[in-house]
């Protein structure tokens, strides 16, 4: 019997990472389903024991915690990056990991209190 060793065991990446140092990597595809711009300000909802990335102000004025920036100066930059320690500690928290947190998301809902947000699926740590 001939045992095989995959290199790529897991192929799935995340769509959002959370960091104990409070930086917050937000991939292109989570900008796209929020419509996430340079300067948007990102915030974390719970509700019903769901829990939801949503955008809490649009083109904030001035310095923001969890405030979006590009995470590099070209044109065509879709990657954001955000810091808030006070956000991924408690998404650390939540996860049960206290370093890294590499999270899946849903797909967008309209929702009546925040609007459009993406449903994050906390539990979900992506091992690389």
């Amino acid at each position: 019997m001939v045992i095989m060793n995959f290199i790529l065991n897991n192929t799935h990446r995340p769509d959002i990472t959370f960091h104990s140092t409070g930086r917050i990597d937000i991939t292109a595809r989570v900008a796209k389903a929020l419509s996430l711009r340079h300067g948007d300000v990102i915030d974390i909802a719970r509700d019903t024991g769901e829990y939801y990335l949503y955008v809490k102000h649009r083109n904030a004025v001035g310095h923001h915690e969890a405030q979006c920036r590009a995470t590099y100066r070209g044109r065509t930059c879709n990657n954001l990056r955000a810091h808030s320690k006070r956000l991924c500690l408690a998404v650390l928290k939540v996860n049960g990991n206290y370093t890294t947190a590499r999270l899946p998301v849903g797909e967008p809902i309209n929702h009546p209190s925040l609007g459009t947000a993406l449903p994050i699926i906390i539990h979900h740590n992506i091992k690389r």
